[in-house]
């Protein structure tokens, strides 16, 4: 296998693991290495359930080592620091690494647009660790002081999931939380019907979630956040859900990028600077009928096999094929509600729509016993296992 051409996958998440998965069923002679600064891969769409205790957190991970069960894999725990497209060199916090094919799978991570906390840490929800540490932090406040102040910045898909979800994981506790979510623009979920943005307005209320539209946060230190519209939130745990950006700032070279990081490919995924170099899902700038597509597991999970496959196509000579990006739909759970389009825009809600979000975290989870935890939170919505206790 030393002459073996070497393809890199950066990234373990959906992209990542369905590209090395296409490599191994269409390039029996390629060397093939995942690099992931995690030993472990995340379902991306179940990290709200960190805080509504719905889903066992074991559920919500697995070691890649019980995932890519194959002797022709190697996976590496490191971080990318830089990637010298020039010289088809990785280099990384402990190695250097030689590619011949790289494929960019990296995910994203929170957009800040310039924000930072005068002192204090801001949470996230964008990934395991981040979401354990927001549920700790609420758990903590309880448990040390009788109160739980939340401000989340962003009411989108994500911050919305955050105030309904750690509602819900402290439902029986005897400390509710005060929540505030804060959004910039007047409206929340402009691509909603009025009505639907209206249902998802008084269900927050019904819950306690207080909604601040057309307002910012301004600052935050000791504690204190401050907000655009002259309101202050006091011992206030602060969660950052107001953007994401690709995680490929560490490219160099002359690629050609868009305003959130995502790097431009042709219809192969390929980097057009760079033909060795590929990309697919939160690292690409996916495009359908002219339109840059969301961030989305189904577009991750089919242009990363899409990646992989056009590697080994460029590896035995093949053509490659064209990705072309399918919209399968989205569901927003929101603790005892949800909102949502499915194949092609059928309307979803309720608990019916809870259900189809379980239904295929299960389906895309990696492994029967992950599957298994999701598939009984769909058939038994009641359940919590795991609630936020002090």
């Amino acid at each position: 296998m030393g002459n073996s051409p070497h393809v890199y996958v950066v990234g373990g998440g959906f992209a990542g693991l369905q590209a090395v998965g296409a490599l191994l069923r269409r390039a029996p002679t390629a060397r093939i290495t995942l690099i992931d600064k995690n030993d472990y891969a995340t379902m991306l769409p179940a990290l709200p359930d960190v805080l509504s205790g719905r889903v066992r957190s074991a559920a919500i991970t697995r070691r890649f080592a019980e995932i890519v069960d194959s002797e022709r894999v190697e996976v590496i725990r490191d971080e990318i620091v830089h990637v010298d497209a020039a010289q088809r060199v990785l280099h990384g916090s402990a190695e250097h690494y030689k590619y011949d094919f790289l494929i960019l799978t990296s995910g994203s991570t929170p957009q800040y647009y310039g924000f930072t906390p005068e002192n204090g840490q801001l949470h996230s929800a964008h990934s395991f660790a981040a979401a354990c540490a927001l549920r700790d932090a609420a758990a903590d406040q309880v448990r040390q002081h009788s109160r739980c102040n939340v401000v989340v910045v962003g009411a989108g898909y994500t911050g919305l999931e955050v105030a309904a979800c750690l509602r819900h994981g402290m439902l029986h506790n005897s400390v509710q939380p005060q929540i505030t979510v804060v959004e910039v623009a007047d409206e929340i979920l402009p691509f909603l019907k009025p009505a639907e943005r209206q249902r998802v307005r008084d269900y927050l209320d019904a819950i306690g979630v207080t909604l601040r539209t057309g307002a910012s946060l301004q600052r935050y230190a000791d504690g204190r956040a401050e907000l655009s519209d002259g309101t202050a939130v006091d011992q206030a745990i602060v969660c950052w859900s107001a953007g994401m950006r690709a995680e490929c700032s560490k490219l160099s070279g002359n690629v050609e990028r868009t305003r959130d990081s995502r790097l431009h490919t042709n219809e192969f995924l390929q980097l057009p600077e760079h033909p060795e170099i590929f990309a697919a899902g939160d690292a690409a700038a996916l495009q359908k009928d002219g339109r840059f597509v969301r961030r989305a597991v189904n577009f991750a999970f089919y242009s990363g096999r899409a990646a992989g496959r056009n590697v080994a196509a460029a590896l035995s000579g093949r053509r490659m094929r064209a990705f072309r990006p399918v919209d399968l739909g989205w569901v927003i759970p929101l603790g005892e509600i949800s909102r949502g389009r499915i194949f092609g825009g059928i309307p979803v809600g309720g608990r019916f729509g809870l259900r189809v979000h379980y239904l295929m975290c299960g389906i895309r989870s990696f492994g029967a016993a992950n599957a298994v935890e999701f598939y009984k939170t769909a058939f038994c919505l009641s359940r919590q296992p795991e609630p936020i206790e002090p």
